[in-house]
């Protein structure tokens, strides 16, 4: 079932005509007609506005036409469904070793993190090099900082 059937279900559960459903998403009239008849697909701002409207509809079901039961079953294997649910998902950093950290939280440090940033790019590949840094700031000036060879 493709997207345009899954919302002309919304429509005829809701028990709304298309012109009520159309005000109920706040959208034009001409929108419902014209996703009905498959003219034109719905876009995200119009998907949000269904879900918004009707919250108890499922967010993977609208879009992806995927019931709860059919994620838990076919695409994740059942170990992976528990794992998933009481841990953390790791984040971009967690993979970089704390020692590789860079902060830039002041102009005092700026310096020690291009520094460092530089020794970080020499072990990633000799090959590459660092030949300028630009810092933009909101003011409209700038600095450019040269690593030294």
């Amino acid at each position: 079932m493709d997207v345009k059937n899954r919302i002309i279900e919304i429509l005829e559960k809701s028990g709304l005509t298309p012109s009520e459903f159309a005000d109920k998403i706040d959208v034009q009239r001409s929108a419902i007609s014209h996703i009905t008849s498959g003219r034109n697909k719905p876009s995200l701002e119009f998907l949000i506005k269904i879900k918004q409207a009707f919250p108890e509809i499922d967010t993977d079901w609208l879009v992806f036409g995927i019931e709860k039961e059919e994620i838990s079953e076919e695409i994740l294997p059942e170990k992976e469904i528990q794992e998933t649910s009481t841990s953390s998902f790791p984040t971009l950093f967690d993979s970089i070793e704390e020692g590789s950290k860079l902060e830039i939280s002041s102009e005092n440090n700026s310096n020690e993190s291009l520094n460092e940033s530089q020794k970080l790019d020499s072990e990633i590949s000799t090959e590459r090099k660092l030949i300028k840094t630009l810092l933009f700031y909101s003011d409209g000036s700038f600095e450019e900082f040269n690593p030294i060879d």
